[in-house]
Parts: structure tokens; C-alpha cells; sequence
């Protein structure tokens, strides 16, 4: 996803959360998780959809053999589980919550009710779906078609926000092993990748936080 798309993403579920919440909070219900706690599972049965009030939920997939690939990091403000909740299948992905977390949770039948009475919502959801239909057949067109350092490439690029200094920051704390699952790798390549490009001054990190000094190099 480009910052434009992002901010217009982060302003549609400002607004959203706001709809939910301010006017009288008879829609949604506020629940605390704790770090590592489940929202859902892959093949659940859809109960509603979340919203992100404070702390950082991993969405990702996973196999019979227990093999996971992670599709995204959500933090406050966004949406989780709203496509099973529009069409009544079941649950695409697993969820779960990677620190101490506020959840605001929509029931499946309030929150239809809520799209009849904002029909203007429902529309912008259309939007925030159809970005993120576009970001993952990226991932998919990366994975199928690029190495794993065009990938690690690709994914700092995708999350990380332009400073007045010109670096980027890349937005959340990601572990070695979180990148791995994002770009479909082991975690001791990507920390070989990282290893090259610190040395070489592309980047460097403090507190998990990942700085990109210069535009990284095409190719490793």
C-alpha cells in the first residue's frame, strides 16, 4: 500500500471508529486481550468484526502442517474481520494480538444494521476493501515473481513513512522472524539480508525500530 493509500485508509477508519463510537456506543463493545491472546481462527465461523483501539494484531494464514505465512499487521484504528462478516463465509484468517490490547467488537447482525443506516460507510468499506485486494495481489505478484531480497525490499518500502530527513521509518516494531513470515523466508536469511545492509549503511536499528538511511540497492 503507497502513504497515499494509507492515509486515506487511516482517515476512512478514524471516521469509522468514530461512527461506531461517539455517537452513543450501542453498536460496539469495548474488550481488553493480553499479549498472544486469539481473536479468531482461520475457518471460524464469523461473530462480527473488530476494531483496533490501542495495541497491534497479526493476521495470517496457516496450513495442515502448521506452516503460517503472515499477511498484514494491524494497529489502532483499523478494521479486522469485516470480509466474513459481509459475505457470511467463514473466517479467511487467523488473528491474533501481538501486545495488550483494546478491541471494539461489532456483532454480525448490528453491524449490518449499521450499514443500512450509513450507507455513505458502506461505501468507503468498499474502498478500504478494494486497497487491500490491490495490496495483496502484490504480495502475491512478489512472492510468485521476486527473490527474497526484492522482497524484504518491497515489504520495508510498503510500511515504512518518509521523515523530514529524508529517511523512512518503518511503521511497526517487526521482529526478523515477523519479516520472514511476511516475505515467505526463514528468519536467519533475513537477518543475513539486514546484516549486509547495516553494514553497508542502507539501515539501522534501535528498539526493534528500523530506519532506512538511503534507497537500498536493487539487488543482493
Amino acid at each position: 500500500m503507497t502513504d497515499e493509500e494509507k492515509s486515506e485508509s487511516s482517515t476512512f477508519f478514524d471516521e469509522f471508529s468514530k461512527a461506531w463510537v461517539d455517537p452513543s456506543k450501542k453498536y460496539a463493545i469495548e474488550r481488553s486481550l493480553p499479549k498472544g491472546a486469539l481473536l479468531f481462527s482461520q475457518g471460524d465461523d464469523s461473530d462480527g468484526l473488530y476494531i483496533i483501539k490501542e495495541g497491534r494484531a497479526k493476521v495470517y494464514i496457516g496450513d495442515e502442517n502448521g506452516k503460517e505465512m503472515m499477511i498484514a499487521i494491524l494497529g489502532p484504528g483499523e478494521v479486522v474481520g469485516e470480509i466474513a462478516s459481509l459475505d457470511g463465509e467463514v473466517r479467511t484468517a487467523s488473528v491474533t494480538m501481538l501486545e495488550p490490547s483494546k478491541i471494539l467488537h461489532i456483532a454480525q447482525g448490528e453491524f449490518r444494521s449499521f450499514l443500512r443506516d450509513n450507507p455513505e460507510l458502506a461505501f468507503e468499506i468498499i474502498q478500504v476493501l478494494t486497497q487491500r485486494i490491490r495490496s495483496y495481489a502484490t504480495s502475491v505478484g512478489n512472492l510468485a515473481f521476486k527473490n527474497v531480497y526484492e522482497r524484504i525490499v518491497v515489504m520495508l518500502n510498503q510500511n515504512s513513512t518518509e521523515q523530514e530527513d529524508g529517511t523512512r521509518v518503518v511503521n511497526s516494531a517487526f521482529t526478523h522472524q515477523d519479516i520472514a513470515d511476511m516475505v515467505g523466508s526463514s528468519r536467519e536469511m533475513v537477518s543475513r539480508v539486514f546484516s549486509e545492509l547495516t553494514k553497508g549503511g542502507y539501515v539501522s536499528t534501535e528498539s526493534r525500530v528500523v530506519t532506512i538511511h538511503k534507497k537500498l540497492p536493487p539487488g543482493w
